[in-house]
């Protein structure tokens, strides 16, 4: 299947959900077979099971040269006013 096709196909797919439809009215009133419509919602569903989840964690790093060694800690405060102190 090529690129395009597969878009296409991705297309249909989201009109299909969009649509509120069985497969089997969707796929008659689009002119394609109903398994041929399930392998696409099945084949898109497995792409998105697949995709890593989105992660809230934010990656740091402290320049640790220019800090006197008396005082290296990382503050951290959150949104709710909790306030983390690390002692590096």
């Amino acid at each position: 299947m090529t690129r395009s096709s597969t878009s296409e196909m991705r297309k249909l797919v989201t009109s299909y959900y969009e649509s509120g439809q069985s497969q089997t009215a969707f796929a008659r009133d689009h002119g394609i077979s109903k398994g041929k419509l399930c392998y696409w919602v099945n084949k898109f569903l497995k792409e998105e099971s697949k995709k890593p989840e989105k992660s809230n964690f934010v990656s740091l790093s402290a320049n640790l040269s220019t800090t006197p060694i008396s005082s290296r800690s990382m503050h951290i405060r959150l949104g709710n006013g909790v306030e983390i102190e690390i002692p590096l």
